[in-house]
């Protein structure tokens, strides 16, 4: 299918599936149905929670966004052998096309993996499961949490790519300071902050993205594997550090020339200041000298 349009038999597929909206923030209200994240620990970092779309949009309101994701799940029961059924291109395409919604067809395309009977479809904003109702409930756990980790290993790559034009307007202070560049001073201190929250970020999710295999394996511990194969989170992680130590680095050289050329700034203003008094010292010699010598004559 080359545009976002269900057909009759899509739209069939889809009649009896259920919508909900997910709001995934550090703390999830009451009015919200909580769900489980897919990893012991992983509400230090993210819970998630279901409502209406009223609902969520009310704590969001109250909350002033607070950092929180919104996104939709639909969740289609069909029986397992359908679900496992890789020639049944309707319900493929019904997932699919639903996950895209009305995303540009230049986008990246909805990530979609089949495993024991259950159909995960992952896209920028919605997330649609099929399968039996048991298993849909295992996978959806992790299937959240990826999405999570999915999103913040992209806002990373993004705020990196868009710092690299500071860096190289950055780099020559690396070498030489003058006086008109402590104007500057300021500014590195503040992107330097900016890669040590990054690197701090990147700290936090490495442990949730890089985790053991599980043995023996489940099924959300299996699907949380194959979503973040697919998705090459493990590389991706890879390449943030690489280049986040270019950045650290750089800017550690900056730092450092910076709190030498003010160091050497203030010894010189010292050597002044010696230098001015010890010449008072001399002047008021000098002058009590002329005095007794004006006095013996």
């Amino acid at each position: 299918m080359g545009c976002n349009v269900l057909t009759t038999g899509a739209t069939e597929f889809l009649s009896g599936a259920v919508i909900r909206q997910i709001l995934l923030a550090k703390q999830i209200p009451a009015q919200l149905e909580p769900i489980s994240m897919g990893s012991p620990g992983m509400d230090r970092h993210v819970r998630a929670g279901a409502g209406s779309l009223e609902q969520v949009r009310e704590v969001m309101r109250q909350q002033g966004g607070n950092g929180g994701l919104t996104l939709q799940l639909l969740t289609q029961a069909v029986p397992s052998a359908a679900a496992g059924n890789s020639t049944d291109l309707q319900m493929l395409d019904a997932l699919r096309v639903w996950v895209q919604g009305d995303e540009p067809s230049a986008g990246p395309a909805p990530l979609l993996i089949q495993l024991q009977g259950v159909l995960i479809c992952v896209g920028a904003q919605r997330i649609a499961l099929a399968g039996a109702a048991e298993r849909m409930v295992a996978v959806t756990g992790v299937t959240l949490e990826f999405f999570w980790l999915h999103l913040e290993v992209a806002r990373l790559e993004q705020q990196i790519e868009e710092r690299w034009p500071d860096l190289d307007e950055d780099a020559p202070a690396a070498f030489e300071l003058s006086d008109a560049m402590l104007s500057r001073r300021e500014r590195l201190q503040g992107r330097f902050q900016q890669m040590i929250a990054a690197r701090a970020l990147l700290a936090r999710l490495t442990p949730r993205i890089q985790c053991p295999v599980i043995y023996p394996p489940t099924l959300a511990s299996q699907a949380a594997e194959r979503l973040r194969e697919k998705s090459r989170l493990g590389e991706r992680l890879e390449h943030l550090s690489d280049q986040l130590e270019v950045f650290e680095r750089g800017y550690e050289l900056c730092g450092q020339r910076l709190s030498d050329f003010i160091s050497s700034r203030k010894s010189h203003m010292l050597e002044w200041v010696i230098v001015v008094l010890l010449t008072f010292e001399l002047l008021l010699m000098v002058i009590e000298l002329l005095g007794s010598l004006t006095q013996t004559t």
